[in-house]
């Protein structure tokens, strides 16, 4: 007799929802560069959820199954940006083990409901069964699976009491430096900037009235104080790439240091 399979799964809990029902704020830290060693390293520094980033950098979806791993090992929730509003990339990014989906340049509620009934099961939405790595239902991962859009522009905010009336959208994400070059200013890592700050403040309120979840990515810590204090409960604070880049600065400055040195003489 041949015993059907039974696959087995094991899921470890959300970082992200687990911060939510606890009350408190989910922090995150963003992977660009697709190694392994990266994902280790990230995934056991004590960040909630790390996201993996399809829409500018590096990551393609090749790598989100060894990045997931690694970061699970870690215990660390991976959310996937993915890099458009696209039903089957989506389901893809879900169906190798995605906890959860940031879906960028959200303008309208049918932009909003694109990505929440690409995201989710009937008979909430319209993913399809592939026997997705995390789930063993569709219950399952409908319950579990945070799904968030991205208001990077005016429009956006014009829009965001419709978008946030979406059902299945469990929050929303400033991206303050495509906000702030759409606004006529230089693209900016935080809500620096009085205008952008508004658009923040905007996004707080109505996601406040709305019952839903708001956040943004910032690598400026006042700015993310100032974020927590209005609510905020899901925030990016910082990325591989950044870390990098600011090492490898504070090196060069310390290395051109010792060579005015030397050349001074003793």
């Amino acid at each position: 007799m041949t015993r059907e399979f039974e696959r087995k799964t094991f899921v470890s809990d959300n970082g992200v929802r687990s911060r939510w029902d606890a009350g408190e704020v989910a922090f995150g830290a963003l992977l660009g560069i697709p190694t392994s060693a990266t994902a280790y390293i990230l995934g056991q520094a004590g960040f909630d959820w790390i996201v993996l980033e399809q829409q500018h950098v590096y990551v393609s979806e090749p790598d989100l199954l060894p990045l997931m791993h690694a970061l699970e090992v870690g215990g660390t929730t991976p959310i996937v940006r993915v890099g458009e509003q696209d039903p089957i990339g989506i389901a893809r990014a879900l169906d190798l083990g995605a906890r959860g989906i940031i879906a960028p340049m959200v303008n309208s509620a049918d932009d909003a409901e694109l990505v929440q009934r690409a995201a989710q099961f009937p008979p909430l939405g319209d993913r399809s069964w592939g026997a997705p790595r995390m789930h063993r239902t569709p219950e399952a991962a409908n319950a579990d699976v945070v799904v968030t859009v991205m208001a990077e522009t005016p429009l956006a905010v014009k829009n965001l009491e419709e978008i946030l009336a979406v059902s299945g959208i469990d929050g929303v994400v400033l991206g303050p430096s495509d906000m702030a070059m759409n606004l006529g200013l230089p693209p900016q890592a935080g809500a620096n900037a009085p205008e952008v700050w508004e658009m923040f403040e905007y996004i707080a309120r109505a996601c406040r009235d709305a019952g839903k979840h708001f956040g943004a990515m910032v690598t400026d810590a006042a700015v993310a104080a100032r974020m927590v204090e209005t609510g905020a409960d899901f925030l990016l604070f910082s990325s591989d790439i950044g870390h990098v880049a600011n090492g490898v600065s504070g090196d060069v400055t310390i290395i051109e240091e010792l060579r005015s040195r030397a050349d001074a003489g003793p």
